[in-house]
């Protein structure tokens, strides 16, 4: 029978000069897998779907500016590429020339970066309700990084908001994602530490809040996406954020990528009624 880990193991990767943080499930199976979160979420948004994954060893990440991780450096960025050093780095650590990816919304968008440039390192892309960005015209580029360097250094000086209770931390979060409370609490708790003054402080990087310094425009993310080489599924959420963008339209002549409907909103790989049917999709996806 494939082995199962429900309980995570904690992890540091100390990579590029920062400590990475991540949760482990299932070591020693036969599937290695790296899992990427979505935008300003951690590791512990596959918590519900990781232990139920048959015959993997899952290494889900926080990455860089989120969970547990570091922030990176006064001079760092966090557009959407530069976790791509930080992903190959600890797979280095790991000894694993090849894996598979676990994705979910940002992440997804990141692990399609990394599959299309790096394709000799992964051997599968599953994407959960995300893989492209809303596409850029080159006539606003020059806004856009105008709004960038704004955003970078107004953010970077603002003070963090106090929270009373970790209860106001979870209905901060259910506040904008569609979760229940208590299927939002380990997300919302690793999201946050205490504060010297009582109650708790986010621990994101402010700076990690803000959009990349350059979009992609459509023939870029065209051009990835033609890239891809790997056994590439993606699934979207009936009622999440990337099918009533007309995701499922762009993607329709791209053949070489698999596409399916869930029923949930966008996290809906952590919502009790449809963690175990993802996790056995991702189980038979895997293990092909």
């Amino acid at each position: 029978m494939p082995s199962t880990q429900s309980a995570s193991l904690e992890r540091k990767f100390v990579v590029n000069g920062m400590s990475i943080a991540a949760q482990e499930w299932g070591m020693g199976n036969k599937n290695r897998v790296i899992a990427l979160h979505g935008w300003l979420d951690n590791s512990a948004s596959f918590e519900a779907i990781a232990p139920l994954i048959n015959d993997s060893h899952i290494i889900a990440l926080d990455f860089a500016g989120n969970g547990e991780s570091d922030h990176r450096s006064q001079h760092g960025a966090y557009n959407i590429w530069d976790d791509l050093l930080d992903i190959l780095a600890i797979a280095d650590e790991l000894a694993w020339d090849s894996f598979k990816i676990l994705s979910h919304s940002r992440g997804a968008f990141v692990g399609m970066l990394l599959a299309a440039t790096m394709p000799e390192r992964v051997e599968k892309l599953l994407m959960l309700d995300g893989a492209l960005l809303p596409p850029s015209d080159e006539a606003s580029t020059p806004k856009n990084l105008s709004r960038y360097l704004h955003q970078q250094r107004s953010n970077y000086q603002r003070p963090s908001r106090i929270m009373s209770s970790i209860e106001e931390v979870v209905e901060r979060r259910i506040a904008k994602i569609d979760l229940t409370a208590s299927e939002c609490q380990s997300l919302a708790e690793r999201s946050v530490k205490p504060a010297k003054e009582g109650g708790y402080v986010w621990r994101h990087d402010p700076r990690a809040v803000g959009g990349s310094a350059f979009k992609f425009s459509k023939e870029h993310q065209q051009a990835f996406l033609s890239a891809l080489q790997m056994p590439c599924l993606i699934i979207l959420a009936n009622n999440g954020l990337f099918k009533s963008a007309g995701v499922d339209s762009m993607l329709k002549e791209y053949s070489h990528i698999m596409m399916e409907f869930h029923d949930g909103g966008h996290h809906m790989h952590m919502e009790d009624k449809h963690s175990a049917s993802l996790a056995a999709r991702a189980s038979e996806f895997f293990s092909d």
